[in-house]
């Protein structure tokens, strides 16, 4: 190539290049922004469905980028009238392909909406501010009736600076979000589409990354693949997997979640959960299949605090009560944490039982576990249950091994069909080879009765408010121990005092306490009166047995009784012999400050019940036993002393006629 051919060939390209350059200086004003801004305007509108005002006049700029500038830009409501626009912002910024506006074609690669206010605003009919169902955007399935997105280029969409009102107008609900930054990427229907950004939500910073794989399958109610990361400080939650967009939004895949703080994360989504514990560390992690309001979990591995559980939830959100369903098991669990303890005893009685927390949701829920606690209460290896349905609540434990045996209680309350302001409730219970001391030390944290037991409880009671409750309860118990000790209660001090006749001492009588082979207690609660109908206290040689009464409200006692001497220290013989001497009495005052008498033979009142549990008696007495004569007692003749005694006996399990020594 000569030199003459080079430097012709340099001048054409400089002479090209300056023809550009002059041409790109020259654009803005070889553009009729009045085109451009009608042009843009109708585009948008003809996207959305939604008339668009733009009142300033188009600004047009070269680098870095050839850009229009819109000033003063609303779209109106999708619910019309007077509402105030669906978006509305100063700056609307459109960066366009730079040959193709020359050519009169304006397509816009870049929407970039500077601080815009948008108003999402659902109505009482249910119809919302940011329907675009009448747009370009949708079209409707011919074959299927569906709405499914059209074929169009949408490019790239950004949001900076912004500010977004949600209202609700059925629900009253609420929110707010300033500082929205987004960035929506399709550049065409065929193509992934993606949305990334951040908006400021009750003080804390949001984070939104999506990316739909198959986004025109996704809106035609096909399966897209789908990815969603929704983090901040107080959280952070992961979708990946599959959706579709059938009559509800679908989804599965892999799903987790985690906070370091629950109570906290709770209290800023305005849900504060109904504990006094500031719930700490959580996470979660299962499959998860989401249709529309509902969701299930599967291989759920949930941690909270210092609690570990695996198994199946599932919640339910499509009716106005949110449904619980679920199975889990753990190792170890403390459910006292989910239960809010009343500040005082006060309180407790105060607390109004028409307005429970559990009763708002629908629960159902199975628990088992190997270590099961609620809050002080330690159930050991136990299996539980709740269900809530209106106001209805029942909390069942079905089995548990605790404090060296075993336990199964059910819990009732319903509203009443007469008067929805009163709670119905029932308690059941039964415990068979119960440590005793082991329970009053953590439930009372005073080991004042101790001894294995069998326990049997059937109560009810009415009422809006806690005390209400107590106040009606009425139904029976049953309860024995063996081989305990009574703390505040001396044996020795109480005998002395009736063989003497002697003013019972109560500070020498509460100094003391009584071992005891078997304590025997069966009675009526009504009316705040305890009835016991069998009363019988074994230590070795002696036997305090009657009936009694004990007034809740007056705190008064009302017990009379008889001493029994035996011969032998042998419990279950003593259904067969005669007391050697039998001290009739009568225990009345309080607890704190009893009183004792001795009563005259036909004031005697002795327990009528007719079942007996013990180890080693016989299953039936012969005439002969039972008339046998033996020496009366300085106190005279009793007309009769039965001898009501359940008791644990898991060596024979022997239940017998209860025998009746007469005079």
């Amino acid at each position: 190539m000569t030199k003459t051919i080079r430097i012709r060939i340099l001048w054409s390209l400089l002479a090209f290049l300056v023809l550009i350059v002059g041409l790109v200086m020259a654009t803005p004003y070889l553009i009729n922004t009045t085109v451009v801004k009608k042009q843009i305007s109708e585009q948008i509108s003809q996207w959305m469905g939604l008339p668009v005002t733009v009142r300033g006049e188009p600004v047009v700029t070269v680098f870095p980028y050839l850009t229009v500038k819109l000033k003063d830009v609303e779209i109106a409501s999708g619910l019309g009238g007077d509402e105030p626009p669906l978006v509305s912002t100063q700056t609307l910024r459109a960066e366009m392909y730079w040959l193709p506006l020359l050519l009169g074609d304006f397509e816009v690669r870049r929407f970039n909406l500077i601080e815009p206010t948008l108003e999402l605003t659902k109505d009482v009919d249910g119809a919302f501010s940011w329907d675009l169902r009448k747009g370009s955007l949708f079209k409707t399935d011919g074959s299927s009736g569906r709405l499914t997105l059209s074929d169009v280029t949408l490019g790239n969409f950004r949001i900076s600076g912004g500010v977004a009102h949600y209202l609700d107008r059925k629900t009253g609900e609420e929110e707010r979000f300033s500082d929205v930054n987004m960035t929506f990427d399709w550049p065409s229907t065929e193509d992934v589409a993606s949305i990334s950004g951040s908006a400021s939500w009750r003080g804390e910073k949001v984070e939104l990354r999506a990316k739909s794989g198959k986004p025109m399958e996704l809106f035609a109610g096909g399966l897209s693949p789908l990815s969603v990361n929704l983090s901040s400080p107080m959280f952070s939650a992961t979708f990946d997997g599959s959706a579709a967009t059938m009559s509800n939004f679908q989804f599965e895949g892999d799903f987790s979640f985690d906070t370091p703080a629950l109570g906290k994360l709770a209290q800023w989504l305005g849900r504060a959960l109904p504990s006094d514990r500031d719930l700490g560390a959580a996470s979660l992690s299962a499959r998860a299949n989401l249709i529309g309001a509902s969701i299930a979990f599967s291989d759920l591995d949930l941690k909270l605090d210092d609690n570990h559980i695996n198994g199946v939830l599932q919640l339910d959100f499509r009716q106005e009560r949110p449904m619980v369903q679920g199975t889990l098991a753990s190792d170890d669990l403390d459910l006292g944490q989910f239960v809010r303890v009343p500040a005082s005893l006060q309180d407790l009685l105060d607390y109004d039982l028409t307005k429970s927390k559990a009763a708002k949701v629908d629960f159902d829920i199975r628990i088992s576990a190997s270590d099961l606690k609620l809050g002080p209460v330690n159930l050991g290896q136990a299996a539980a249950s709740l269900m809530t349905r209106d106001n209805q609540v029942s909390f069942s434990i079905g089995e548990a091994y605790a404090y060296g045996g075993r336990l199964e209680a059910t819990f009732d309350m319903r509203q009443s069909a007469e008067d929805p302001s009163i709670m119905i409730s029932s308690l059941r219970a039964k415990a068979n080879g119960v440590s005793a001391g082991g329970v009053t030390r953590e439930m009372l944290g005073n080991e004042f009765l101790n001894g294995t037991a069998l326990l049997e409880i059937d109560l009810q009671a009415e009422g809006a408010h806690v005390s209400d409750a107590l106040a009606d309860a009425h139904g029976s118990l049953s309860v024995v121990l063996t081989d305990g000790e009574l703390q505040h209660f001396d044996m020795d001090v109480f005998e002395a005092a009736l063989q003497q006749e002697q003013d019972l001492d109560s500070e020498t009588l509460h100094a003391g306490n009584s071992h005891f082979d078997v304590l025997s207690v069966r009675g009526q609660l009504a009316n705040q009166k305890l009835d016991v109908e069998g009363l019988r206290l074994t230590s070795g040689k002696r036997a305090l047995l009657g009936v009694a009464q004990y007034d809740f409200a007056t705190e008064a006692l009302n017990f009379p009784g008889t001493l029994a001497i035996y011969k032998s220290s042998d419990p279950a013989s003593h259904s067969t012999e005669r007391p050697e001497k039998e001290i009739p009495f009568l225990l009345s005052g309080s607890f704190d400050e009893p009183r004792i008498s001795l009563r005259k033979v036909h004031d005697a009142v002795v327990p009528s019940d007719d079942q007996i549990l013990a180890p080693g008696v016989p299953s039936e007495i012969s005439p002969s036993e039972q008339e046998t004569g033996a020496s009366q007692s300085d106190a005279g003749p009793i007309d009769g002393v039965a001898l009501p005694l359940l008791m644990s006996a898991p060596q024979t399990g022997l239940s017998i006629k209860s025998p009746v020594i007469k005079p």
